[in-house]
């Protein structure tokens, strides 16, 4: 699905000076290249850099080197009906597949004449939602862009776009943040226990604040749980999986991912065992490092399942199976 609209965002993360410095020298030189892409780990804040970028690309009137949010450009942005803003997003509660559509009215975006300051930006994410009919028509568009657009690629992994596609791109390289920053910046944000929850969400400060206000421990908790259940055979893996399946299954796994590797630096580090949560220390007892190795490899393929929209659904019971395995 496309959307038309614009965030309301008009500075970068606390960790992102780098990135934006480069990027600011950049709009300040006139050199803004046709195509940005913003690629990192999820939770880290791509899509607010991305929001700041074209919000100081839209702004009429910059202020130290940021959009000014009061001149005309910025009040329409703020309101989500700027004309020659753009955003590509897959639809909520869809397939999570960017489809052929989406490249369509990017063409057609990218073609009309801009009704404010000659530019128009785009803003896709996640780049690695394409299908393959949308990359490649994606790809014409990066190939002989029209003056005056900007597209901005916002990608959670990025080398899973075609290395055509990356070619054509200016390409920001955004890992997580150090953790006291992080854990500073979620403080600022109201989050109780922010260590707990950062170590969770593998160090991504919007997963962490994501799992806050989705009372993620308490999922994980119970998540842990029902896989020790799985795990002493006390419970069906089938039965377990039907009660996930409200949730889904490209969140059950994401899920399942963050908790083997947390369980696998607690295998490995005793420092890094997440203490105080009896759930996740049951689990972490009943599993080998040999055992978190085989189900982290096992889950990659149902992760790529989970995302595809014919079989997101039918892929949880293998979630559970998995972690029954001896």
């Amino acid at each position: 699905m496309t959307e038309t609209g614009a965030p309301s965002s008009s500075m970068p993360l606390p960790w992102q000076v780098s990135a934006w410095s480069r990027f600011q020298a950049s709009a300040e030189a006139e050199r803004i290249p046709h195509a940005l892409l913003l690629g990192g780990p999820a939770g880290t804040g791509k899509g607010e850099l991305a929001r700041a970028m074209a919000a100081r690309l839209l702004c009429q009137q910059p202020i130290g080197g940021a959009a000014c949010g009061t001149c005309r450009d910025c009040r329409l942005r703020m309101a989500g009906s700027h004309p020659d803003l753009h955003i590509i997003e897959p639809a909520t509660g869809g397939s999570g597949i960017l489809k052929i559509e989406s490249a369509r009215e990017l063409t057609e975006f990218s073609h009309r004449t801009s009704q404010h300051n000659s530019r128009r930006i785009a803003v896709l994410s996640p780049a690695e939602a394409m299908n393959r009919h949308t990359a490649n028509a994606l790809l014409k568009t990066l190939e002989e862009p029209p003056d005056g657009m900007v597209l901005i690629l916002v990608s959670h992994q990025p080398g899973r776009l075609s290395a055509t596609i990356r070619s054509r791109c200016q390409h920001y390289r955004l890992g997580v943040p150090p953790r006291a920053e992080a854990v500073s910046w979620l403080q600022t944000q109201g989050v109780a226990a922010p260590e707990a929850l950062l170590e969770l969400a593998g160090g991504s400060p919007l997963s962490a604040r994501h799992l806050a206000a989705a009372e993620g421990v308490e999922r994980f908790e119970a998540l842990a749980g029902d896989l020790a259940a799985v795990i002493g055979e006390r419970r069906s893996p089938v039965d377990v999986a039907m009660e996930w399946r409200s949730v889904g299954a490209l969140e059950t796994t994401q899920h399942m991912q963050r908790l083997a590797i947390q369980l696998m630096r607690g295998a490995i580090d005793a420092r890094r065992r997440l203490s105080g949560y009896p759930g996740l220390e049951r689990l972490q007892e009943k599993l080998t490092v040999e055992r978190l190795r085989r189900i982290q490899t096992d889950l990659l393929p149902l992760r790529d399942a989970a995302e595809q929209p014919l079989s997101r659904e039918l892929s949880i019971e293998a979630l559970f199976l998995i972690w029954s395995r001896p």
